[in-house]
């Protein structure tokens, strides 16, 4: 708010000038009576005429007591008549989901199946990110992006119930693929570093695990959550029919949890199941590492007004050292 000359920070503050308007009113009335004795009688009678203090030395008392008033009303309101520029600063948090959508999320060995149960850590995920941008890829034998970087995580949230492997057009496991198209969503988001959380019902392989050992070595690191068993299950496709391999038996999908932690490790990243408490997840997604990285993102500038309040303030404390004299108070309040 502009007034009199002035920006005005906390402008509602002088509101609080109208009861000292209502002080002042008084005084004024007193002066006038005041004069008019004046006009009638000898300035040597005048002391024997009017009961208390002299005149000059009430006024001048009740004025430093208003004045007092208006300069801490005035220096509460926030008066500006500098600006300055400040950087506008954004913390680089950027983050891709890599999820698996091949046929051995169809597994019941967690029920009611792994996808499903997958899906709903994904939705948990995405509903208590709260700063930085997340991508989604999904991929089978080929990566597919779903969403690149955004802040908007609800975007997310309404496609995560389509997520099938009936909606890919290929199958297959290919993570190392994936992963390398998780890294190039962060490049072309402007993050130097950032976190891909892989959602997988598969064993990775070794070429699968050097790619996530070389993404780590240029900031990338890669996080598991991994969803299944090792005792793991035959497949089911939504119809009930048992998914098989090219010669016709039935596949049985097993995890090992030894390579699954060789990928978080070799990746710099943490190996999480479905059970994972969701805070445990979300507080290893912001890790110093990343920090001290890229720290904060200049995003440009901004004009901001200084507080010029304070000025009023030093005056104001010489009035209250007055006072602070014992009795003193008592007679500015006469």
């Amino acid at each position: 708010m502009d007034f009199l000359g002035l920006h005005w920070l906390r402008p509602w503050w002088l509101l609080a000038l109208l009861p000292v308007l209502a002080l002042l009113l008084p005084l004024t009335l007193q002066s006038w009576r005041d004069n008019a004795w004046r006009k009638v009688c000898d300035p040597h009678l005048l002391p024997h005429l009017l009961i208390g203090d002299s005149t000059r030395l009430t006024v001048l008392k009740k004025g430093v007591l208003l004045l007092g008033f208006l300069l801490a009303i005035i220096s509460l309101a926030g008066p500006c008549y500098k600006t300055s520029v400040a950087p506008i600063f954004q913390l680089n948090t950027a983050r891709v989901i890599v999820f698996d959508l091949s046929t051995a999320q169809w597994a019941n060995d967690i029920a009611p199946n792994r996808l499903t149960r997958a899906r709903f850590k994904l939705l948990d995920l995405l509903q208590n990110l709260k700063e930085g941008q997340t991508g989604l890829v999904v991929f089978t034998a080929q990566p597919f992006v779903v969403s690149p970087l955004t802040h908007d995580t609800q975007t997310l949230v309404s496609a995560v119930g389509e997520l099938s492997p009936e909606i890919m057009p290929v199958q297959g496991y290919q993570l190392n693929t994936a992963l390398l198209e998780a890294k190039t969503l962060l490049e072309k988001a402007g993050a130097h570093n950032g976190h891909i959380v892989v959602f997988t019902a598969q064993n990775p392989n070794k070429v699968d695990i050097a790619t996530a050992k070389t993404l780590a070595k240029q900031g990338f690191y890669t996080d598991v959550l991994y969803s299944g068993t090792a005792a793991g299950s035959t497949l089911s496709t939504p119809e009930g029919s048992l998914v098989k391999d090219e010669k016709g038996n039935i596949i049985i999908s097993r995890l090992d949890k030894t390579a699954l932690s060789h990928l978080a490790r070799a990746g710099h990243g943490q190996l999480w199941s479905l059970d994972t408490p969701i805070a445990t997840i979300i507080q290893c997604l912001n890790p110093q590492r990343a920090l001290k990285n890229t720290g904060k993102t200049h995003t440009g500038e901004t004009r901001i007004w200084l507080d010029n309040g304070y000025i009023g303030l030093w005056p104001l404390l010489i009035l209250v050292l007055y006072a602070f004299r014992r009795g003193r108070l008592q007679e500015l309040l006469k």
